[in-house]
């Protein structure tokens, strides 16, 4: 039992040896993607090429390509951001109601199989529930104010 430890801790301790020891580029001769991003209908992808980099952004597939200026470089920086914003809130809404879901199926079946331990355990679950919606609600909230941070980055960088 202890060899099996011994052997599953030897190969994490690799894992992480090896991810730390990879070697890093010289990010001033580096061409290519640097990052790119899509929540919803909204993307966005980074290339440096040479000394200065190049975004295309979109929005249904409507793609524009944009030069990174410093008139610009803010702005581009906020829309990358609130797509990432909103891919996280989009899945803490996914996570929440999954989350209620299960409350709400695992009830189900307590009733089926046992009325009487569902009626000793309701406050849980009401509880339970009452946070899984609070959290979504919340999340969904979030997300909507995320969606309209992106579109008003999206319009002033393209029009």
């Amino acid at each position: 039992m202890i060899k099996k430890y011994v052997l599953i801790l030897l190969f994490c301790i690799t894992l992480i040896l090896s991810a730390c020891t990879q070697s890093e580029e010289d990010t001033q001769e580096y061409s290519g993607t640097i990052g790119d991003g899509k929540a919803m209908d909204y993307e966005y992808t980074v290339t440096k090429e040479e000394n200065s980099f190049t975004w295309k952004i979109g929005y249904k597939g409507d793609i524009t390509t944009i030069e990174e200026s410093i008139d610009n470089k803010d702005e581009l920086l906020n829309f990358m951001m609130a797509v990432s914003d909103s891919k996280l809130i989009l899945s803490k809404l996914i996570i929440s109601l999954s989350y209620f879901l299960i409350v709400v199926v695992f009830s189900f079946f307590l009733y089926k199989k046992n009325r009487k331990l569902l009626k000793d355990g309701a406050i849980v679950i009401v509880l339970a529930s009452i946070i899984a919606l609070y959290i979504a609600i919340d999340a969904s909230v979030d997300l909507s104010i995320a969606l309209q941070d992106i579109k008003l980055h999206y319009l002033r960088l393209t029009i």
